[in-house]
């Protein structure tokens, strides 16, 4: 374990160019600074708090991807962003290391080239100098190189040691390399969720003081338990309808049963559930006593179990099932929900019966432990686990795109796999119910969802199915945060961009009652966006027309789903 689990430099590096400063007032003339030339004449360094954008983890992460991050504080630069990159990905030694940049700041509609020191960092939970599964973080600030010259502590040396101003010891001369910022931790692994919190110091290296910079933006939300920016008082803030936190400067949604909702923006999940659904079943026209509709049964028994409003597809041992045709496209997402110990084969199959992918899942230790291994047409993929509540509906969701492929389990994801290559798939084969029986609540495939900003940008609309509720309920579902917060990052990056938020349903059920529902999930939509990310309200309405416009057949599981939507309107 480390001794000390936040470590920075940031202290020492500002007594060493006050240092040279105190030098330069008392007379010492010929000090070349060119090789010094880091920071702007008189640039202020000033404490800014920030939340990553993005997952920050081992499983994922490699070197030269990009880093965002919201800024919570101060006040003068909230709702702006900090970019970067990764600079070193490497687990060895016992020890996971990320090191990366922070080096443009976007102000509007302003860049303003930075450099960044990390003074603490706070897991998604507030957690202080943990990772999202407890292990203890090393951060620290690694010096940059200025063309030919080495890292700081050698050019400060040398010119602080020498009126000639001749460094000791340089090396040949190099492109140079800006400050970084590492997070150490003890093992294999490291993984900071989405919402994240880093204090860092941060100054501009060119162009506007940053201490001068007047708000341009809405503020960008921060998590319940982010910590203030260093002498930023922290108060309490004002609630939204059901005592949601509202960012500074945004107003209440309108009431209309949105109290209670989860808490979204610090979730793990990152999974977008794919838009056009290609396959569906939630067994709902399964009928007792009778096979399933839409699947091929061989080698064993299933039956209908129901109740609750709830209908699965229940196998007490070992059967084989076998999907219609369907064709599955490059990038496309496969989810399933089910109950039960046992362990579940889903194989996708080509049409020669080969496999392509294969998933296994299996939920262990009474249900507290739940396990994915996925192998593709060269062999695995990735396999990992996660803890899990057993008296819960159990989750795995596979994320094919522009050939990576994600396995999450519970939100949580557990393989990624890039530069996966494979053909044509247009069935699902898969064992149900092996070692102990399985309950098969709902599986659904579907082609992967475009980017927000893209589409509303260019068609004026954005369709999702990945915004979801409770059953019967306006209750989000936890797993819809990936989606509000696409929606959150475009409302953020385009100031002017209002919104109306339309919710719809499927006909099942009395058509007032599905008409109010709709409003009421349309308005919690809009009172999350507003409470949890801090958006204007008055950027942003919300309209419910239930059962109204079907865009798929209400005959069918797969329409009705597909009818079952939001969808965001550009104003």
């Amino acid at each position: 374990m480390f001794n000390n689990p936040i470590e920075t430099m940031a202290t020492a590096q500002v007594g060493a160019f006050s240092l040279l400063r105190a030098r330069l007032r008392r007379g010492c003339s010929g000090i070349l600074l060119a090789g010094l030339a880091i920071l702007p004449a008189g640039a202020a360094e000033i404490p800014v708090t920030v939340q990553l954008n993005n997952p920050l983890g081992m499983g994922a992460a490699h070197k030269g991807d990009m880093i965002t991050a919201w800024i919570a504080g101060p006040d003068s630069l909230k709702g702006d962003t900090l970019q970067g990159k990764l600079t070193q990905v490497s687990s060895s030694r016992g020890q996971a290391v990320l090191e990366f940049t922070f080096t443009v700041l976007h102000h509007g509609h302003t860049d303003v080239a930075v450099t960044a020191n990390i003074l603490s960092v706070w897991n998604a939970n507030g957690q202080e100098g943990v990772d999202d599964q407890g292990r203890p973080l090393r951060a620290s600030n690694t010096p940059g190189t200025q063309p030919s010259q080495s890292r700081v502590g050698s050019r400060l040396g040398g010119l602080i040691g020498s009126r000639t101003g001749v460094s000791v010891g340089d090396p040949p001369p190099t492109a140079g390399t800006p400050p970084a910022i590492q997070l150490a931790s003890q093992g294999s692994n490291l993984e900071l969720a989405a919402g994240a919190t880093l204090k860092l110091s941060v100054k501009s290296t060119s162009g506007p003081d940053l201490a001068s910079l007047s708000p341009t933006a809405p503020a960008s939300p921060a998590a319940t338990n982010m910590p203030a920016a260093a002498g930023e008082p922290v108060a309490p803030a004002p609630a939204a309808p059901g005592g949601m936190p509202v960012a500074a400067g945004a107003q209440p949604a309108a009431a209309g049963g949105t109290g209670g909702q989860p808490e979204l923006k610090s979730t793990k999940i990152e999974f977008i559930p794919g838009e056009r659904t290609i396959f569906l079943d939630d067994f709902s026209d399964m009928v007792p006593d009778e096979p399933p509709p839409h699947w091929k049964v061989r080698d064993g028994i299933v039956e209908l179990r129901s109740g609750g409003g709830i209908q699965e597809l229940y196998a007490p041992k070992n059967v084989r099932l076998t999907s219609p045709t369907f064709a599955i496209p490059v990038n496309f997402t496969f989810e399933i929900e089910w109950t039960g110990m046992g362990e579940m084969t889903w194989y996708f199959q080509n049409k020669n019966n080969d496999n392509v992918f294969t998933v296994s899942v299996r939920a262990g230790g009474g249900g507290k432990t739940l396990t994915a291994a996925v192998n593709g047409p060269s062999g695995q993929l990735g396999a990992g686990e996660t803890d899990a509540d057993p008296g819960k509906v159990f989750r795995f969701a596979l994320w094919a795109q522009q050939g990576r492929v994600r396995g999450y389990l519970n939100g949580v994801r557990v393989v990624d796999a890039n530069q996966v290559e494979f053909g044509p798939m247009d069935h699902l084969f898969f064992d149900d119910g092996r070692w102990d029986p399985v309950g098969l609540r709902w599986i659904r495939v579907a082609e992967s969802a475009p980017d927000f900003s893209t589409v509303i940008n260019a068609s004026g609309k954005y369709v999702t199915h990945g915004i979801n509720f409770d059953t019967n309920s306006d209750h989000l579902k936890p797993e819809s945060s990936a989606v509000l917060k696409q929606v959150s990052a475009g409302l953020i990056r385009n100031p002017n961009l209002k919104l109306e938020i339309d919710g719809y349903t499927d006909s099942v059920g009395d058509a007032g009652h599905n008409l109010d529902l709709s409003q009421r999930r349309a308005q919690a939509v809009m009172a999350v966006l507003v409470g949890q990310f801090g958006v204007d309200a008055g950027r942003l309405s919300a309209n419910g027309f239930g059962a109204d416009k079907p865009i798929g057949s209400n005959d069918t599981p797969d329409g009705r789903a597909e009818n079952r939507r939001v969808e965001f309107l550009k104003k």
